[in-house]
This record gives C-alpha cells, structure tokens and sequence, in this order.
C-alpha cells in the first residue's frame, strides 16, 4: 500500500524559494576590513535570478559543473542559490590548496564555468593555464586582476537581468553540489551531494539538538564556503531567514572583534585554533562573546581548557562537532544528555557528539565485525546515513565496507547512550611496546598546561619500544635552546600525575608553528614528513623519576 502524501521533490530550488518569499527583508553583511556592507534577501534573490539568465545565456546546461574560487561573501551566496536551483552543479574550490591541487580538481571535476572572487587573482593566475575544461571565468570585483580571454565581468553579467527564473522543479538524486577533501592522505577525492540530501541537512541543521538554526539568529559566517558548504550554514540560515555576516578573508583577531562588536551574532563556528585564538585576545583586551547562544566547534578535538574557558569567561557554551567532508558534514554533536549520569556537563562536551538524526555510527574491530557500545572498546568507525556519500567522484577507493558504510579512518569508541568518542585516527594512533598511545587524549592533557598553545603528537621511531610519542609544541612563550631542556622537564613533570606513566614522551620538538592543513586542522602529515626527512630538531630528554618508556 502507498501513501496519499504528495511526492514534492526536495531541493536547493526549494529551500532557496522559501527563504526569499518568506524572509526578503533578512539580511547579509559584507564585512570589507572596515565596515560591514547589508544586502537583503529580496536583493541577493533577484540578483541569484539575474545570474541563473546570465548562465543560462551562456550555455549552462543542466549538471554542467560551475566552480567557485571565492571567499565568504554575498557574491558567494547568489552562486550557492542560483547554480544547484537551475541544475547546475556548484563546485566549491578551496583556495588554500596548492596550485596543483586546485588544477587537479577543477579538473577533475570538469567545471566549465569559474566564478572567482577578484581578491584571489593572484593565487588563481598561476593555475590559469593549467585548467583544461574551463571555458568562462566570470571575476567579481577587479576584472582587470586576470589577464586572460576567458574573462567576464560577474557584476556586468548580472546587471539588468531579469529579477526572477522560472526553477525547474529539482530531480532529488541529481548532483547539487561537489565538495572534494583536503588531499592530506592522497590526491583530493570528490564528493557529490545530491539536491535531496543538500535539503535534509539544511532542514537537520534547524533541529534543536543540532544547531537549532532559527529567523532570530545572526550567524557569523567563519567556516569557509569552500569547504563542505560551510558546514551546511549557509543553506541552513538562508531556509530560516536568519541575518548572516560574511567576513571575506578578513579572519585575523582584530578583524573578528570588529565584526562582532558591529553585529553582536549568536551563532557561529570554528576549527580549536580560532577559539584558542578568541581567548588569548581577551586576555590581551576584553573581549565580550556573550551575543552568542553557542559555538559549534570542529575540525579537531576541542580541549576541556576551551571548553570551560568559554564558559567560565562569557556563558556560552561550545558545541563540539564531528564530521567530514563525506558527511556534508554534520555528523555527530556533543549535547549534553538530559541526565548527566553524576558527570559534569564538560564530561559531555567532551564528546565527539551522538549521532543527529539521519546518521548511523558503529564501531568495527579489523575484520569489520562489530564491537559492544560500551564506552571502552576501541575500533575503527563506520558511518551510514541520509547525507553520507555511498562512493567518491569518479575514483575508485576502499572506503567502504562491503556492506556499505563509509570507513571513516577515525578509532574510538560508542558508549550505551550512543555518545561517540573519537581516540585518534587510525595512522596517528602509537603502539609503543605492544601498548597503544592515544594521541588525541595526551595533546589534551598538554593543553591544559599554561606552557602549551598547541601541541601535536605523532609517533616517533624508537629501537626498544618500536614507537614513542613525539610531542610537537608551541609554548605560549617561546624561549631560548638554553632554556628548553627546562620546559619540557616542566611539561614532564606536568604530566606525571595525569596520564600513564608510559604515556610521557622522552621525545620533544619546540616550534613557531604547527603546519595547518587548508582548513586549519594540524597537518600532521607534514609533520611526519618532516621527521622522516629530519627537518625536525627532536630533543630526546627523559628526567630521572619521569615515565617510563
């Protein structure tokens, strides 16, 4: 027996169509380093529709790919709504990648239109040549930035067109947009979200215990619109009319204490190192984020010292996240449960979340056999759900399990009320002497520690132990090679009481900096690298009375 309910396909066309009839007078803010320009929905709608004519008069034919090399931006918005809403595929390309990725997946993904933010010329230049498949680049801003025949002018294109477009009702299993991951373990692989699954996710992201996107929220857009939709945020806010502030590449501290002065938003989100950032701000000046409701934070672990500083300074709390790219990419959100079970709310925020309706999680051992939720036994984690890609774009790859689900590459654990906790992943984990070395729990020890702004630790050769932790540190104030022996006898002694004795590392690297990868995880890749080849200088130091590895 069928249903009587209608059978209305749910897409991009759809959400963008609500949002502009129900909410024309919300509003979108440019920040350009100095002052935030707003636009209305009704006007981001009518020049959406003046660019859909424009493409359309350009050839575009329905799942013709239309690349995007372009900041958090209103402009970037109009692409969003106008290229999935007329059929077309948006291809978000992230502009922090190295030239020969950007090459490769523009590509790859056989985008025939480049729509390119003017203040990325110079990046964009050099991979101009390279690019075999694009037969328009439409600039926004300076045109005269890119010398090339391909060039048109994004504004002239839209300009006098007509303010509306008659949207062909969306087939639902048809590719709305292409997101491809970071390239850290091997050349980037592409993701193609559907329409249908690019409305779910919007519609997930309203849910009170995801992000509980509403018309009262004022959304600062920080994650970044080439990088899995911007966490979803930017269809998620337009569907509920909520105000959003677009910061274009003005990320740096002032800048953000600008922009949240002027807007007072209540929502937003951040990789740990903008948050850290955040709260040594304030403690140089004051700094007042009580405007926000909450902080989603992902990306990497969040250190209890985040969490609580967050809270204790300004009474927000920070909602942890996990996902990937592969999962559009909410996954799994770290509210707390309605009974704390006698530990503390930060116990749970902890958490790398329990799964948000629509997803799956197990935890499997090496032969894909499932283990026991119970909150101790580790395995590799699986993934299935509504918005979780069931194969990579035109690539072949053994992510997936033979029944299906999405190997994830992460290890952890699931508890009895579902709660996931990531451990590391599975090339970070240590097994030192036949005993494993969570990397992930002992870089959130060293954070606590007042010496330590960040801290990375990867696994290090060892002739007895076959692997020892190496902690790669930044300290919060860099010394002299006289005194580092002093420091990390310090961090040694720091730890001794907090971890297993066979946790502490006799291994140590002091740097200005961790590399970051294009989305500002620690590349720990680049740091194995570098030890492999010997860039790192490592101090081997182990202080009588002090671990035992």
């Amino acid at each position: 027996m069928l249903s009587t309910m209608m059978n209305t396909p749910l897409g991009v066309a759809t959400l963008h169509h609500f949002g502009a009839r129900h909410f024309a007078d919300s509003r979108v803010g440019d920040y350009d380093g100095e002052q935030i320009c707003w636009r209305t929905y009704r006007d981001i709608d009518h020049i959406s529709n003046g660019l859909a004519h424009g493409l359309m008069g350009l050839g575009l034919r329905p799942g013709d790919r239309v690349g995007t090399f372009m900041w958090n931006s209103t402009q970037h918005l109009e692409v969003y709504l106008a290229v999935p809403s007329m059929g077309g595929v948006l291809h978000t390309v992230n502009c922090r990648l190295s030239h020969e990725h950007i090459a490769y997946i523009i590509n790859h993904a056989e985008d025939r239109f480049l729509v390119v933010d003017g203040r990325l010329a110079e990046i964009l230049t050099p991979v101009l040549p390279l690019l075999s498949t694009v037969e328009y680049l439409l600039v926004s801003g300076d045109i005269g930035a890119i010398d090339d025949e391909r060039v048109i002018s994004y504004d002239a294109l839209v300009r006098e067109r007509a303010t509306d477009y008659p949207w062909p009702e969306p087939d639902e299993n048809a590719a709305a947009g292409i997101c491809y991951t970071s390239g850290t373990t091997g050349p980037p692989k592409g993701v193609a979200y559907s329409q249908r699954t690019t409305y779910l996710h919007a519609l997930a992201s309203r849910a009170v215990d995801s992000f509980a996107v509403q018309e009262r929220d004022t959304i600062l857009m920080l994650p970044s619109m080439f990088h899995a939709n911007a966490w979803g945020f930017p269809y998620s806010g337009w569907m509920s009319g909520a105000d959003m502030v677009m910061p274009g590449p003005h990320l740096q501290g002032p800048h953000l204490r600008t922009m949240i002065e002027a807007t007072r938003p209540t929502l937003t989100a951040m990789v740990p190192t903008i948050l850290g950032d955040l709260l040594r701000a304030d403690a140089e000046a004051p700094l007042d984020l009580s405007c926000f409701r909450a902080i989603v934070s992902g990306g990497s672990a969040v250190p209890s010292s985040m969490i609580e500083g967050v809270r204790d300074r300004w009474g927000v709390p920070v909602i942890q996240g996990w996902g990937m790219t592969e999962t559009s990419p909410m996954c799994v959100l770290s509210h707390p449960p309605k009974s704390l079970g006698g530990k503390s709310e930060t116990y749970w925020r902890l958490k790398s979340g329990r799964p948000v309706p629509g997803i799956e999680v197990r935890v499997v051992d090496e032969s894909g056999d499932c283990l026991p939720e119970d909150g101790q036994t580790v395995g590799e984690l699986q993934l299935r759900g509504a918005w979780v890609t069931g194969r990579y774009l035109n690539t072949d790859s053994e992510a997936f399990s033979d029944d299906g689900w999405l190997r994830t590459g992460d290890v952890g654990v699931i508890d009895s009320k579902g709660y996931v906790q990531l451990t590391d992943r599975t090339k970070d984990v240590i097994k030192s002497g036949g005993e494993w070395i969570s990397s992930v729990d002992l870089e959130d020890v060293l954070l606590k520690s007042p010496d330590v702004a960040e801290v990375a630790v990867i696994a290090m050769p060892d002739p007895r132990w076959q692997e020892r932790p190496l902690a790669v540190v930044v300290l919060t104030s860099p010394v002299g090679e006289a005194d580092e022996i002093v420091v990390i006898e310090r961090l040694r002694h720091f730890l001794a009481d907090k971890v297993a004795r066979f946790w502490i590392p006799e291994y140590w690297c002091l740097l200005i900096e961790i590399p970051k990868t294009s989305v500002g995880k620690m590349d720990k890749k680049v740091l194995r690298t570098r030890l492999g080849e010997n860039q790192l200088r490592v101090t081997h130091h182990k202080d009588k009375g002090v671990g035992d590895g």
